[in-house]
């Protein structure tokens, strides 16, 4: 162990104390530009409808569908309606833990199934002319995926990550005994642990970092997990209109809500014992160090938009999306536990009086704005439709009551990009069936000339292919299914901030599969 005679405990101890007068709120995990990427963002298509055509449908589209691309699209609604989805959901997710000159992968699977979509729309009786209410609950994003690393580490360990900076740690003295205070929630964490260590010599000899980490020496597996579960869904109120013949105009009010768990495990292990408490080296064992946050969320905006029909074969649309106001509260944790060949055993977190690293914060996301354009082209039984959304990500902004958030500000608006949206879609109707194709393509906003000193540039741009088929049960009743493949590649640094760190390259395919049922009236 790297500490055992009482003065190292009343050091801890006292540090504590300290720690806790000086030390104010600590700022949680998500609270990040990325993070809030992640929860602005939206799949193409709600309904199975929209999902085989790859969310197309700007210039409009009568189904439910409507008030998440153009509202103006249910005054062209034939006839009332009651409709519902229901989808099932497989996620494959890739992972090459990457270390210099070696690497390994690790593959993935999950599935889960949901309600995807209910609505009701209603066609009030007019003289001339279309007046359409409507009112749906829609999922409109999902976070699952987990992602599994496993490897061999002879250049580093997460004990180094826990290192202070020179300007994270100050020092208190009582007589002749020196105290850190930490400025840094995971330095102070680790500490308590003896993941890191405090050097009187070092300390003497005027190093701004007077600490070791307990793995110094030899190889280390490292192994992990990083788990992400959820959906954000929205209520949307909506109605449309036609101002003139072939003109309509239309709005909704939508209120997205949702729910998003992260929890990711990292387990250290002296393989090799050679952390042995001799030749300068502690004797460490083992450490497990996890993080975990709960974000629940709800928000509101405002969609409006036109279709027009400008010739028998052709019609336009516009669309434009308000900022959404999106309320987040967080619950956070962090539990750090560490194991040493004579026995000692130190935990951090586990307990609720614990408070470093853990509580509960409430912030706010404010979206972009969300432009649109599109069209479509019928003829023959054949219409083929496309769409343009253009949206500028780096006018994302994160704020909160009690902590600045202006730095991080900062960042989104010099590291993100405006970007477009592409979506293409196309349908065929062979009496009671209707074929489905599409394809949508989802840029990375981030700028590519912001890369990572470790992986180089991400390209997180997402990839949409559709399929789907609809059929007409009776005049009153139909049936439809869509299938849509996601995909994109990301990564996931273990920790940072250190020479040669550990991170994962991941190639994620999602598949959805989403049927639903339509009562016309």
């Amino acid at each position: 162990m790297a500490r055992d005679s009482f003065s190292g405990y009343a050091l801890a101890s006292i540090s504590f104390v300290l720690f806790v007068l000086l030390l104010s709120v600590v700022p949680a995990r998500a609270q990040s530009g990325d993070d809030a990427l992640r929860f602005s963002q939206r799949f193409p298509g709600v309904t199975a409808t929209s999902i085989g055509s790859a969310g197309v449908g700007i210039a409009g589209v009568s189904d439910a569908s409507a008030m998440f691309v153009n509202p103006a699209g249910l005054g062209l609604a034939g006839a009332s309606s009651f409709s519902g989805s229901f989808s099932t959901l497989s996620v494959n997710d890739e992972g090459v833990f990457r270390l210099p000159g070696s690497f390994s992968t690790i593959e993935s699977d999950g599935s889960r199934g949901d309600l995807s979509s209910l609505a009701y729309v209603y066609k009030y009786p007019t003289t001339r002319g279309s007046f359409v209410f409507a009112v749906s609950f829609n999922q409109v994003s999902t976070w699952e995926r987990e992602l599994a690393f496993d490897g061999f580490n002879d250049s580093n360990s997460i004990t180094d990550f826990f290192l202070p900076l020179s300007n994270e740690v100050d020092f208190e003295f009582e007589g002749d005994e020196v105290f850190p205070v930490f400025s840094r929630t995971l330095s102070f964490i680790g500490f308590e642990t003896f993941a890191i260590d405090f050097d009187q010599n070092l300390f003497d000899s005027g190093d701004p970092v007077p600490f070791w980490p307990a793995v110094s020496a030899g190889t280390i597996r490292q192994a992990g997990s990083v788990t992400e579960e959820g959906r954000q869904s929205e209520l949307n109120f909506g109605a449309a209109f036609e101002a003139s013949k072939g003109i309509f105009l239309g709005a909704s009010v939508n209120i997205p809500f949702g729910k998003y768990k992260f929890f990711r495990i990292l387990e250290e292990t002296d393989i090799d014992d050679a952390n042995d408490g001799r030749n300068g080296t502690t004797d460490f064992d083992f450490l497990r160090f996890t993080q975990s946050f709960e974000s629940d969320m709800v928000g509101v905006n405002v969609r409006a938009g036109l279709s027009a029909q400008v010739s028998p074969d052709l019609r336009v649309g516009f669309s434009l999306e308000s900022p959404t106001l999106l309320s987040v509260e967080e619950d956070f944790r962090t539990i750090l536990s560490t194991e040493f060949d004579n026995g000692d055993a130190f935990i951090y977190g586990d307990d609720r009086s614990e408070k470093e690293g853990s509580g509960v914060f409430e912030y706010e996301i404010t979206t972009p704005w969300h432009l649109g354009a599109g069209l479509s082209y019928q003829t023959s039984g054949v219409t083929l439709s496309a769409d343009v959304e253009w949206i500028d990500w780096s006018q994302l902004e994160l704020r909160a009551d009690d902590l600045s958030f202006d730095d991080e500000n900062r960042r989104i608006s010099q590291q993100f990009d405006a970007v477009i949206n592409l979506r293409m879609g196309a349908t065929y109707e062979m009496g009671s069936y209707t074929f489905r194709g599409g394809l949508a393509f989802y840029p990375d906003p981030h700028d590519a000339t912001f890369t990572s000193p470790v992986a180089g540039f991400v390209d997180r741009d997402r990839t949409y292919f559709s399929a789907g088929i609809g059929y007409m049960l009776s005049r009153y009743m139909k049936l439809d299914f869509g299938w849509m493949q996601e995909r994109f590649n990301d990564v996931y640094r273990v920790y940072t901030e250190v020479t040669d760190a550990p991170y994962v390259e991941e190639d994620v395919v999602r598949n959805r599969f989403q049927f639903g049922l339509t009562y016309l009236f």
